[in-house]
């Protein structure tokens, strides 16, 4: 199965091959804690759960259409059924940040959106703060 790697850190995008999602995931850096999101109707990413509570000016980031995202990544694609396929051959091209600064500045300038959590309409957690629970 085709996959693609993002390291922020080293500014990298990777095409893989691997024999599963569990052996990418620790191709790309990732452990058990993960969350996965979705970039598109056919396009999911994997991520560290715990990434954006981590210190800002020790973590790296990418953003993807406004998205921020912290540490390294996992893409894969799927069909209409939710079946994991190959990652097709299209151009990623993710902003690399790195640190407060960096994501403060694209968040002024509106390229990013700020993260934050909301329960019922209310915000309980927005980046940089540290994470809400213990």
């Amino acid at each position: 199965m085709r996959f693609v790697t993002i390291e922020p850190a080293a500014h990298l995008i990777t095409f893989i091959d691997s024999p599963s999602v569990e052996a990418a995931l620790r191709t790309a850096g990732l452990n058990s804690d993960v969350d996965h999101g979705f970039l598109s109707k056919t396009v999911g990413i994997f991520i560290d759960e715990f990434g954006m509570f981590a210190e800002p000016d020790h973590q790296d980031y990418f953003a993807i259409d406004g998205h921020l995202f912290a540490g390294p990544a996992l893409l894969y694609a799927f069909d209409q059924q939710g079946e994991t396929k190959d990652m097709p051959n299209t151009r990623l091209e993710p902003a690399f940040l790195h640190g407060r600064e960096e994501v403060e500045a694209a968040i002024a300038n509106e390229k990013v959106t700020r993260p934050q959590m909301l329960v019922n309409g209310d915000v309980i957690w927005q980046w940089p703060q540290p994470a809400p629970f213990a």
